[in-house]
C-alpha cells in the first residue's frame, strides 16, 4: 500500500517522506493531536528479523535515547509502525566532538542481559558463510568480477577463522548503527533510530558499523580503537567482514559502479585497519 494512503487509513495526516530509507521506507506524519511522528512501512525480507520490543524497553529505562512506537499493525497486508519522531537530524558524518557521545550510548547497551536471535558469534559467522535473505548475499558478488569473486573468498576466511571468538552475547546491538539511524543536534547525539534488527550480542560491533561509514578515517580509527578495547581482536575483523559483504553486495544488487568502487576500497582499507588477513 502507498504511504499516503496507509497513512489516511490510520487516522494520521501524510506530510512526506524522510530522507535515506532504502527498505520499505519512513515518512513523517502528524497524529490527531498534531504531535510530530513516523510511518514506517515494511516490504520484502531485508532485515526482517521480528520487533525487539524489550531490548528497546530496557534502553529506554536505562536513559537511552529510542523513539517510543505508537503503533504498529498491518492494513491489507502492508505491516507499518508508528513511532515518535525524535529531535535531531541524520548524522552525515561523525566529528570528533561527538565520539563521546556515541562512545557513552554504546556503554548504555552493554551488558543488557536479554535474549535476542543469538547465539551472537553464530549469527555472525553464518551471516557470512551462508548468507542472509536479503543481505550478506552472495551471488551479485559472485558474478560481479574477479575482483568481488576475490575478496568474497576472502570474507569467507575470515569468517571460518572466527567460530571459536569468544566475546560478549548480553550486550544489546542495534545492528545497523550507520550514520542516518543517528540523529544529532549540533554536536550532540540526540537519539537513534530504526532498532527492528536488534539483538543481543556484542555492542562493538555497532562501533565497526559506524567506523565503516566513517571516511574521516582518524575518526574511524578512534571507533575501532574504542571497539577493540571492549571486544576481542578477531571478533573486529569478523565484524568487518560481515559489514564489507553487506555494503558490497547490497551496493551491487541497488547502486551504480561508481559506488560499488567506492565500497571496494572503503571495505579494503576497514579490513586493514582491523588487522584482518
Amino acid at each position: 500500500m502507498e504511504a499516503r494512503a496507509l497513512a489516511e487509513a490510520i487516522g494520521v495526516k501524510f506530510v512526506g517522506r524522510m530522507a535515506h530509507g532504502e527498505s520499505g521506507g519512513a515518512f513523517e506524519v502528524r497524529t490527531v493531536d498534531g504531535a510530530r511522528a513516523v510511518l514506517k512501512l515494511y516490504t520484502g525480507d531485508v532485515l526482517d528479523l521480528g520487533a525487539p520490543t524489550a531490548l528497546v524497553d530496557a534502553l529506554r529505562a536505562r536513559g537511552y535515547p529510542v523513539p517510543a512506537t505508537l503503533a504498529r499493525g498491518a492494513v491489507d497486508g502492508s505491516a507499518y509502525e508508528l513511532q515518535e519522531r525524535l529531535p535531531g537530524e541524520p548524522l552525515e558524518q561523525l566529528t570528533p566532538a561527538m565520539l563521546p557521545g556515541v562512545r557513552a550510548l554504546n556503554a548504555l547497551q552493554r551488558d543488557v542481559g536479554l535474549a535476542g536471535r543469538g547465539p551472537w558469534i553464530d549469527e555472525m559467522v553464518t551471516s557470512i558463510l551462508d548468507g542472509r535473505i536479503g543481505y550478506c548475499e552472495h551471488a551479485a558478488m559472485g558474478e560481479h568480477s574477479d575482483e568481488t569473486r576475490a575478496l568474497l573468498e576472502r570474507l569467507f576466511r575470515i569468517a571460518d577463522d572466527a567460530r571459536a571468538v569468544h566475546v560478549s552475547d548480553i550486550d544489546v546491538v542495534h545492528f545497523d548503527f550507520s550514520p542516518y539511524n543517528v540523529l544529532t543536534e549540533g554536536d550532540r547525539v540526540a537519539g537513534v533510530v530504526d532498532w527492528n534488527g536488534a539483538t543481543n550480542g556484542d555492542a562493538a560491533f555497532d562501533l565497526v558499523t559506524l567506523a565503516t561509514y566513517t571516511y574521516v578515517y582518524t575518526v574511524r580509527d578512534q571507533l575501532l580503537a574504542a571497539a577493540a578495547a571492549q571486544t576481542d581482536p578477531d571478533a573486529l575483523a569478523l565484524y568487518a567482514a560481515h559489514m564489507v559483504l553487506r555494503q558490497v553486495d547490497w551496493t551491487i544488487r541497488h547502486h551504480e559502479e561508481f559506488e560499488v568502487q567506492w565500497f571496494l576500497g572503503v571495505g579494503a582499507d576497514l579490513l586493514t585497519a582491523v588487522g584482518a588477513h
